[in-house]
């Protein structure tokens, strides 16, 4: 395993790089019925591949999150509980790149976890996101004044350092972190029913493999890892609008999310096992 520590002006990725990174994150949940998975995924990665791709999402949040842009919606969302449709784009563009942050975290590091800062702040981003979306006026200020603490200097100084000194995998080790999280997918697939709560840890492990072919495809683009990572995106689109179902219901007080249970869509279980077979056959 090795340490990151990256200085505060990173230039290892181009705009261009980091901008079409950017761009295949924000479809990286576009459900498409005709994409196929091809018949190979690659499966052997290099230390080099795993220090690459974090390093990727790592300057995606460095370089293009402006925390001066972060702190004025914040302050506006503290003063009048919502935003305008622009500032809406503007907010939801910054926790993607938060969001992707994250699973680079959960992906490629030795402790596979989130540092704690980064993931509360990312965290109550959606809270606050959800909040002034569905017209919560107390909530969203909650949520925002929380978040305008985060934001001050001192405590996004210490989110960078928490990044900066995280140990990476080893490729070897990598490989055995996807090959577990799919076979625990697989172990899923075998029940006739879910809860919400477990149907929402699968579409994690999904979520995941989109924010790693994403990276792979970006700094090694070609068109078996394009094909991989559009099956992947549907698969998360479709599990993303079942999840948000199960959401609504539970918040109806229609069905509890954590005990009870629902039979999964047969198309979607047999496109989630072709993916399970093909990693672990």
């Amino acid at each position: 395993m090795s340490e990151v520590m990256v200085p505060d002006a990173m230039s290892r990725f181009s705009d261009q790089q980091l901008n079409r990174l950017f761009e295949v994150i924000l479809i990286n949940d576009v459900a498409e019925d005709h994409v196929t998975l091809p018949e190979t995924i690659p499966s052997s990665f290099t230390d080099g591949v795993v220090r690459d791709c974090f390093d990727l999402s790592h300057e995606l949040w460095a370089r293009q999150v402006d925390r001066r842009e972060l702190l004025s919606l914040v302050d506006h969302l503290i003063i009048s509980a919502t935003l305008n449709s622009k500032e809406r784009v503007s907010f939801k563009h910054i926790r993607a790149k938060f969001k992707h942050m994250r699973f680079a975290c959960v992906l490629y590091t030795t402790r596979h976890q989130c540092p704690i800062l980064f993931k509360s702040m990312t965290t109550l981003m959606g809270h606050a996101q959800d909040a002034f979306r569905n017209g919560h006026s107390l909530k969203t200020r909650f949520y925002a004044v929380a978040l305008r603490m985060m934001i001050i200097t001192p405590y996004w100084h210490m989110m960078a350092r928490e990044l900066s000194k995280m140990n990476l995998e080893t490729g070897a080790a990598f490989e055995q972190f996807l090959r577990r999280q799919v076979s625990a997918l697989s172990a899923s697939l075998r029940e006739d029913s879910l809860t919400a709560h477990r149907f929402h840890a699968l579409r994690k492990i999904v979520s995941r493999q989109v924010s790693f072919f994403d990276d792979y495809r970006t700094i090694f683009p070609n068109s078996q890892a394009d094909a991989i990572a559009r099956y992947l995106s549907d698969l998360n689109g479709r599990m993303g609008r079942i999840h948000d179902g199960l959401v609504l219901k539970h918040a109806a007080g229609e069905e509890d999310y954590h005990t009870c249970r629902f039979p999964l869509d047969s198309s979607l279980r047999e496109k989630l096992n072709r993916l399970a077979r093909q990693y672990l056959e």
